[in-house]
């Protein structure tokens, strides 16, 4: 009977399995490397999309911190107008005010009746005077009050000076104030504007 030696085959289907086993290995192998490498190239792009995103951002708010300085300083600036809006509105008030007021005077003011000095404090004009008579005082406060730009005419002093010669009349010396009736336009323009500021 015919012996068959089956080692050799047997060794070379152990080698061969060993083998595979390994090429089976080094393909794991090679496949993990692959993902890791693919996986982090991913994220390394994610993580660089992601910057510039950052960046972006960072940009706009630095542009947006900018707009709301620049309001800031646009609103600063609309004050600014504002008020040189009611400094003019004043200024326009106060001269058609005096031109009125002193042609007013002008009216009002008998004829043994001067003028020492005028001043002016807010809406309210204080008067310093000489008058021949005590009647003409009254007469002028009487005017003042009658007319359509004065109201309120109240006589604060009123002194008599005796004449130098002996047998002439005496004079006298009067402080009187006066309310400018149109004082109250200029509080309305003022008032309207800072509510337009409000608004604003």
């Amino acid at each position: 009977m015919m012996q068959i030696n089956l080692l050799p085959w047997r060794e070379r289907r152990r080698d061969a399995i060993k083998r595979t086993f390994i090429r089976q290995i080094l393909l794991a192998v090679t496949i993990a490397a692959i993902a890791v490498y693919a996986s982090s190239e991913f994220l390394a792009r994610q993580l660089a999309q992601q910057e510039l995103i950052n960046r972006v951002l960072e940009q706009q708010i630095v542009d947006l911190d900018a707009r709301v300085t620049e309001v800031g300083s646009l609103r600063e600036q609309q004050a600014a107008v504002r008020g040189r809006m009611r400094l003019i509105a004043d200024l326009q008030k106060d001269r058609a005010t005096v031109v009125r007021v002193l042609g007013q005077f002008v009216k009002s003011l008998p004829n043994e009746v001067y003028f020492l000095s005028l001043e002016r404090a807010d809406g309210v004009i204080l008067i310093e005077g000489v008058s021949d008579s005590y009647a003409g005082v009254t007469e002028l406060m009487r005017r003042l009050e009658s007319s359509e730009e004065f109201r309120y005419a109240d006589l604060n002093d009123i002194a008599a000076q005796v004449s130098e010669a002996a047998e002439g009349p005496s004079q006298f010396v009067f402080n009187l104030s006066v309310e400018i009736a149109k004082a109250m336009e200029g509080n309305v323009i003022a008032t309207s504007i800072e509510e337009g500021e409000r608004d604003g």
